[in-house]
């Protein structure tokens, strides 16, 4: 099952990514709802986190677009906020919680101006929200990894972004931490925020998001949850490696066949 939205605020057209000359996601095409909690999920090596990076422009499709709220990311950029996984940021880098999340303010200006009062104020409230107040003044590198969480979702948070994409906020933290981001992420939906988040956890998925996208390499369904999330669809994205796609991956990988022909 696949829905489609009248003005998406993430639509995605055909979209391939390859490593190696294979796909690590073949041919995604699906809309996302405004306003929602949207849940990525997927077995791993599924493609979750790459199609992440190709809707941020940090991976470059071998085919299809991206657009959000209609249009290329360079027109809309100042309006996504991005939190990538916890394992891929260098934590030793010298910075204070409150430096990391100021940076987040610099998305909306010229880098090189100086953070004014105003700046000053939305990093400590977005510090606030995240309940790291009196962590505020620490190198980074010293936080448990669920404060080292918290502290990139909170420069997510002082970007003031409308679109919010976070890569597994729950991987490696616990429940209390868990437990307030969620309600964080709740929050910032009622002010009418989209957040999607790439999840792995089946048992929470149905309770925390109200629109799910299954893939495996390819889309199996998106749509709201109560529709999608069937056993029909969940054996079809987690039962095994999709025959087709696996021989389509091995045969390109053998032969070093484009996966598209050129226009």
């Amino acid at each position: 099952m696949i829905a489609h939205v009248p003005n998406p605020v993430i639509e995605l057209h055909n979209l391939t990514v390859t490593y190696q000359n294979k796909p690590a996601i073949w041919n995604i095409d699906y809309t996302l709802p405004e306003g929602n909690l949207i849940g990525i999920i997927g077995p791993n090596g599924s493609g979750k986190t790459t199609m992440l990076k190709a809707i941020m422009g940090l991976i470059k499709p071998g085919s299809g677009y991206v657009k959000l709220f209609n249009k290329s990311l360079e027109e809309v950029r100042n309006r996504v906020a991005y939190v990538p996984q916890r394992n891929s940021v260098d934590w030793d880098f010298p910075a204070s919680v409150y430096d990391t999340v100021l940076m987040g303010r610099y998305t909306r200006k010229n880098i090189f101006k100086r953070a004014n009062r105003l700046d000053r104020e939305i990093a400590l409230e977005s510090i606030r929200k995240v309940q790291l107040e009196k962590f505020k003044n620490r190198q980074i590198s010293q936080l448990s990894g669920g404060q080292q969480q918290r502290v990139f979702i909170a420069r997510a948070l002082a970007q003031e972004a409308d679109l919010y994409l976070l890569d597994e906020p729950f991987a490696g933290v616990d429940a209390a931490t868990e437990s307030a981001i969620m309600s964080l992420l709740t929050e910032m939906k009622s002010k009418g925020k989209t957040i999607v988040v790439v999840h792995h956890d089946l048992q929470t998925a149905s309770q925390y998001f109200d629109w799910l996208v299954m893939i495996n390499t390819r889309l199996i369904a998106s749509g709201k949850t109560e529709e999608v999330f069937t056993s029909e669809i969940l054996d079809q994205t987690y039962g095994g490696r999709l025959n087709i796609l696996t021989q389509v991956a091995d045969l390109l990988g053998r032969k070093k066949f484009p996966v598209r022909e050129k226009n």
